[in-house]
């Protein structure tokens, strides 16, 4: 009751004096700074808390530096005081404007943050404040940092940046088990790291990754709620353009638990070795989806930090990971979307996959498997009929965002392929040996599928009216596929020129081509032996035509190609001429057609020659160059470029040359009508729209043929989404328009012009470069090695050298040595003979004793004399 009571006395202030809400803040701010009892303080800041909503700029102005020097002691100190005064600061700090409006830039909350985040002091004080495991402690420290982030992100991370106990505190938030302080935490870590590489680094090397690592595990991987989520975006961030932590995390082998938070097998199954059927097959719901969208996020990530998944083994499991997901999963399509895009320049699409499809009319729950087959044969399929890569096997998508997801996905397909088949000719090579010579298939083969022989069909099929949406992409995606494998390579346009679109329709008349309709059981579909696609190439050559052929010989791909694109402009001028609804999906077919022939004929005099010995070709695409109105700018840019590299590199001898297309041109088109098309298609909206990872653009009505009943900038499309080019034909048309719009100015007899980006030449260069790294290779070895057996002789020589000094040192000692014994030897010597001489003085005196005694009578010893005696004859014998 006394708490109450001075709270309410602090509110109330003096009995019967009346007092401004001003008053009353000045009053608390007073109390809050005076007092010394921290139950005063507790009232003081109840008491700014209940006006802070109301008054919150008087309140900021008098008690917000109050308050946040409180912080440091009452907050530390007590639980609900500090409970209070974080909260007090969250509603001072709080934004007041409304979600999606700007924020003004007087804002009070913003004002407030300003202050708060003068010095460093604040920052860490709630950083020391998150070791207090209280709830409500921790959970208002973080929403007030998560404030600070908001209004002053940078600010607030060079505080946190300058804290020791930064990231530590982070560390222990993420052991924290309370659903709604781990919710707020992962969603203050998102911001906190937001492109601060600092940040970044120092949170993922404090052992973040290990801890969110967790978390996903204990919620359920990828089949749990939004915390797995919320922790694998916290995880993107940490490695979001930051070489450092990607390279931690892959050096710490963290990513083997991408593929297995994906469901995949760990450790990965063989090249060899089918994926498991509970991994194709799984359960999809929304917030699984975006689980798993999020974990392909950091694959792609990672993979593109890399370079590509062959330099990082422990990464292997990934790409197939992400091939088997999205080509043969019933994984939702906006996934599959996000794995192609996330697969590397050098995916494995040699490898065989085991695809499944939906039962018709079972809504999903039963799937047939189909027999093994090549990757990038399913990559094709989906390209050409969207997903499960067969026509037919799935219900139309219905409303825009249904089928703009089935085109992107299509897209991808088509990106993926062409990323592919770009860096590998032997594979291009394989693909159109495949269509040039088709081989049966055995009988009873489980093969249903040919996806090779499906892209040949798809671009010798005449199209038909009316022409639909789906239909036109079709046509489309046909060839831009097919203008990837011969582009920039005469080898490959030599062996496109001996597909014979007649030869393939045989074939696969004889081939029993239906979707299967059993259920899916192991024992009744045992996986076929498939050759390695790997192996030698069988021939290549156009088959051979029999004698009753020799009068009308098959008509090749090229001149088939060239009768579908006159066939489909006759169809759009009747549709025009109508009134129909699908001159749009006309001209998309057109576009495909022309971006195909446009890298058939570029520097190919054979291709040229044989277009041009083609009937009314030049006729066909004249016409749309010259007409002034009713022509889409993008059909008009492009025939205008076949027409000038027709030009441009007719080398060949023929009926047509250069001297007869010249006058030709210029009569019925003109310099300046041929540049204007071209330079119009280069501004065209689509055109720019293009990018490396965005090939369907929104429709767009400007430059391009109206769609009835719209009209211009009216929002009718609703997100609808069309295909027109890919990015490859993006880079080839801004890299050689320039040198097609003057070819027509040249003279018929002038030089070739020298055109650079040929794969053929780019692989002689590369087989150059690859015998030079070899060579050097060698020789850095053979250096290696001459240094090694130079420095072994050099080791040899010093060690010589020291043997030979010691030697010599050890021959001057001895030789000292053998002059001191000499010296030695000859003091001894003359010492011995000074001995001698002495000895001889010592017997003579003797003697003469004896004598001396004998003489006066004194005995003397027989053994006396007999030694005198021996001595005597001693001497005598001496003498």
């Amino acid at each position: 009751m006394e708490f109450f009571s001075k709270g309410y006395t602090a509110l109330r202030g003096p009995q019967g004096s009346p007092q401004t809400a001003l008053d009353t803040i000045i009053k608390l701010t007073d109390r809050l700074t005076q007092s010394t009892l921290i139950s005063d303080r507790r009232a003081a800041v109840l008491g700014l808390k209940g006006l802070s909503r109301d008054c919150k700029a008087d309140v900021g102005q008098h008690a917000l530096d109050a308050l946040l020097s409180l912080l440091d002691t009452d907050a530390r100190d007590d639980t609900d005081t500090g409970k209070v005064i974080l909260e007090t600061l969250v509603v001072l700090c709080k934004v007041d404007a409304r979600e999606g409006t700007k924020i003004p830039r007087d804002d009070l909350g913003l004002r407030h943050t300003d202050v708060a985040l003068l010095s460093s002091g604040p920052t860490i004080a709630l950083l020391a404040l998150l070791q207090d495991t209280n709830f409500y402690i921790r959970l208002n420290t973080i929403q007030l940092m998560a404030l600070f982030l908001t209004n002053r992100p940078h600010i607030f991370q060079q505080h946190f940046q300058h804290s020791p106990d930064g990231p530590s505190a982070v560390d222990q938030l993420l052991t924290d088990t309370r659903d709604i302080i781990r919710a707020e935490t992962l969603s203050m870590l998102q911001t906190l790291v937001a492109n601060n590489p600092s940040l970044q680094t120092s949170i993922a090397f404090a052992g973040a990754f290990e801890k969110l690592l967790q978390i996903i595990s204990m919620e359920g991987g990828i089949e749990g709620g939004a915390t797995v989520y919320e922790s694998l975006l916290v995880i993107e961030a940490l490695l979001h353009h930051n070489v450092g932590t990607q390279k931690f995390f892959r050096d710490l082998q963290f990513t083997a638990h991408l593929p297995a938070l994906l469901l995949f097998p760990s450790p990965p199954p063989s090249n060899e070795e089918p994926t498991p059927q509970e991994f194709n097959l799984q359960f999809w719901n929304s917030q699984k989806v975006m689980n798993a969208g999020a974990v392909v996020g950091i694959c792609q990530m990672l993979i593109a930090g890399k370079g590509g998944v062959n330099q990082a083994p422990d990464m292997g499991g990934m790409a197939r990971c992400l091939m088997e997901l999205a080509l043969a999963s019933n994984a939702p399509i906006n996934l599959k979307t996000k794995c192609l895009r996330a697969l590397p320049q050098d995916p494995p699409m040699l490898n065989l996959i085991t695809c499944y499809i939906p039962v018709p009319e079972t809504n999903g729950e039963e799937w047939d498997r189909l027999a093994a087959e090549p990757a990038v044969g399913v990559l094709v399929a989906y390209a050409l009929d969207g997903d499960f890569g067969m026509a037919g096997a799935t219900p139309e998508p219905v409303g825009p965002q249904a089928r703009r997801e089935a085109l992107e996905l299509r897209a991808a397909a088509l990106s993926t392929f062409v990323a592919f088949v770009t860096t590998d000719l032997n594979a291009r090579l394989f693909i159109l040996g495949e269509m040039a010579s088709p081989t049966p298939l055995p009988t009873g083969s489980e093969v249903t599928r040919f996806p090779f022989r499906t892209l040949v069909r798809a671009l010798s099929e005449t199209p038909q009216a009316p022409m639909s949406p789906e239909l036109a992409h079709r046509h489309q995606i046909a060839s831009l596929l097919f203008t990837s494998l011969i582009r920039s390579s005469e080898k490959c346009k030599t062996l496109a020129r001996s597909i014979i679109p007649s030869i393939i329709a045989s074939h696969d008349h004889s081939a029993v081509i239906v979707t299967p309709t059993e259920l899916f059981s192991p024992m009744d579909h045992p996986q076929p032996t498939v050759s390695n696609p790997h192996g030698p190439l069988q021939s290549t050559q156009a088959p051979a035509v029999t004698a009753d052929e020799e009068e009308d010989p098959p008509q090749g791909l090229l001149s088939t190609v060239s009768e579908c694109l006159a066939m489909a402009l006759r169809s759009r001028s009747i549709a025009r001429e109508r009134g129909d609804q699908d001159l749009r999906e006309w001209d998309r077919v057109l576009v495909g057609y022309l971006i195909l022939l446009s890298a058939w004929v570029w520097d190919s005099p054979i291709a040229v020659k044989d277009l041009l010995e083609e009937g009314g070709v030049m006729t066909v695409l004249m016409e749309p160059v010259s007409m002034s109105s009713g022509m889409d700018v993008l059909v008009q840019g492009l025939c205008a470029f076949v027409l000038g590299a027709c030009y441009e590199f007719n080398r060949e001898p023929g009926e047509i040359t250069r001297a007869t297309l010249q006058p030709i041109f210029h009569k019925r088109i003109g310099a300046d009508t041929f540049v204007s098309r071209m330079a119009r298609l280069r501004e065209d909206a689509r055109f720019r729209a293009v990018g490396p990872e965005t090939l369907v653009v929104d429709v767009v009505l400007e430059d391009a043929t109206p769609v009835p009943g719209v009209v211009v900038g009216e929002d009718a499309t609703d997100g609808e989404g069309e295909i027109w080019m890919d990015w490859a034909f993006v880079e080839f048309w801004k890299e050689h328009y320039y040198t097609i719009q003057k070819s027509l100015t040249n003279d018929p007899n002038a030089a070739a012009t020298e055109v650079g980006g040929s794969i053929d030449a780019a692989a002689l260069i590369a087989s150059l470069r690859a015998q030079l790294q070899s060579q050097q290779s060698d020789i850095s070895r053979l250096q290696a090695k001459l240094t090694e057996v130079t420095k072994e002789r050099e080791e040899e020589r010093e060690s010589l050298t020291a043997q030979i000094t010691s030697l010599s040192e050890r021959l001057t000692e001895l030789s000292s040595e053998v002059e001191a014994e000499k010296e030695a030897k000859k003091e001894v010597e003359k010492e011995q003979e000074d001995l001698l001489v002495l000895l001889e003085e010592t017997n003579g005196k003797r003697r003469r004793d004896k004598e001396l005694m004998r003489e006066k009578g004194m005995e003397v010893s027989e053994d006396e004399g007999d030694e005198e005696d021996g001595e005597g004859e001693g001497e005598d014998d001496e003498e």
